[in-house]
């Protein structure tokens, strides 16, 4: 992995914790209220988080930064996307410094859009756009350039994520897990 990759992880966590998350989730006051929830740092925030560092451990993606790192409000957060909200409502491509988004809603129609679009990906898929398909998590290397995509208002509930914007460059793959290593040029 190089400083301009992603990877992608489908199913994530094991799929009953995954079912306990996404249920809390649903019962949020922020899930369908059409507002967007942005910087929730709750009980379902923390149990999330440290359930990601715990898995992170597991596949060797972790580092003990991370949890310096998850004191800072803006470091680490849920966030409840409602349909049409784009990257700090403004549409455009970003890059952050070492982040990761985990969707923890409890499912997803690819009619909804919402996607996380990687415009400088090496394959066309990942230009087009990931879906925010549940138990998905995609770290981001600092020069990942990546912008997202509004939901349609056709969405049923709000697009549900735990974000991490933990500082750091992988250069190692994941281990013991399946994965999918997105290449992106500078």
């Amino acid at each position: 992995m190089d400083s301009s990759s992603a990877v992608l992880i489908d199913n994530f966590l094991p799929q009953l914790t995954f079912n306990s998350i996404s249920t809390k989730v649903a019962e949020s006051h922020h899930y369908t209220n059409g507002k967007l929830g942005d910087y929730v740092r709750d009980e379902l925030w923390d149990e999330v988080t440290n359930l990601v560092f715990d898995r992170l451990k597991e596949i060797g993606l972790y580092s003990d930064s991370f949890e310096e790192d998850k004191k800072v409000t803006n470091f680490s957060y849920n966030q409840f996307r409602p349909s049409n909200y784009y990257h700090g409502y403004a549409p455009g491509p970003h890059i952050d410094n070492g982040s990761y988004v985990f969707y923890i809603h409890p499912d997803w129609d690819a009619g909804w859009e919402g996607k996380l679009k990687l415009p400088q990906a090496n394959e066309q898929e990942y230009r087009d756009g990931i879906y925010a398909r549940p138990n998905r998590f995609i770290w981001m290397n600092p020069n990942v350039l990546h912008d997202i995509s509004t939901t349609s208002e056709s969405a049923t509930h709000a697009r549900v994520t735990n974000l991490g914007f933990l500082n750091r460059c992988f250069d190692q793959n994941p281990v013991g897990v399946d994965y999918i290593n997105i290449s992106t040029t500078i």
